[in-house]
């Protein structure tokens, strides 16, 4: 046997090759969020699918299989140790801006590579080969059908309005309705000068931005309105 052919054959060649593999799944998908601008990006989510390979590929030789107790007992409690860390970087990725949430497909993408990452240690190259095109398929082409779908936009409104000068629910209704808005909530906060700020919910189907364009232009064209904010729900 020559000596490419020992190392061709070799454990620690074909730990090189799961390695290798699963840096290049988790690239690809890791890519796809960097190009959008989202939350982590290749080396992230590169380091997360060699990791979760890592550890799985170990339970089969070493000290570390040894350690965590190889065949079903030992998967187990790695593949937890791996979702238990996956919470952790997922919840880093998910932010609150305003009353908007952001970050929650990148968190379900990084699911996806440990998964894959654990698939590609223990072997499974076809399973990850086809989780890694559907997890890019689903973000690549599930954001052009969202594109081209009609959906409702959401919107907060604030307004404050001078002493004397506050209108009745039933005005802002039909004023805001004939924005083109559809309102689920009217909450009114008050101080004693007598002043009132008014906060709106509403929804909006079509040209959401155009929409609140024009409102904040009529806003900011009423001398009632001491102070107005106009700020969109996003997913």
């Amino acid at each position: 046997m020559s000596v490419l052919s020992a190392i061709y054959l070799s454990n620690e060649f074909a730990m090189l090759v799961k390695m290798l593999t699963s840096i290049v799944a988790g690239g690809v998908v890791g890519l796809e969020r960097y190009q959008n601008g989202h939350p982590a990006g290749v080396r992230t989510f590169a380091i997360i699918a060699l990791t979760s390979t890592i550890l799985t590929a170990s339970l089969t030789q070493g000290m570390f299989g040894q350690l965590m107790g190889q065949g079903d007992m030992g998967a187990s409690r790695v593949i937890q140790g791996i979702l238990q860390g996956i919470g952790f970087i997922g919840a880093g990725v998910i932010v609150r801006d305003g009353v908007s949430i952001k970050g929650l497909t990148s968190a379900a993408s990084i699911w996806a590579v440990a998964a894959v990452g654990v698939l590609i240690g223990s072997s499974e190259y076809f399973l990850a080969l086809s989780g890694t095109v559907l997890t890019v398929l689903i973000l690549v082409a599930f954001r052009k059908i969202d594109a081209l779908t009609t959906r409702r936009s959401f919107a907060i409104i604030e307004a404050n309005f001078a002493k004397g000068s506050v209108p009745g629910e039933q005005q802002i209704f039909e004023r805001f309705t004939s924005y083109g808005f559809n309102v689920t909530s009217i909450a009114f906060k008050g101080a004693k000068s007598g002043s009132m700020q008014v906060r709106v919910h509403v929804w909006t189907l079509g040209n959401a931005a155009a929409a609140r364009s024009h409102l904040a232009m009529e806003f900011l064209n009423d001398p009632t309105i001491a102070e107005f904010s106009v700020e969109p729900v996003r997913e």
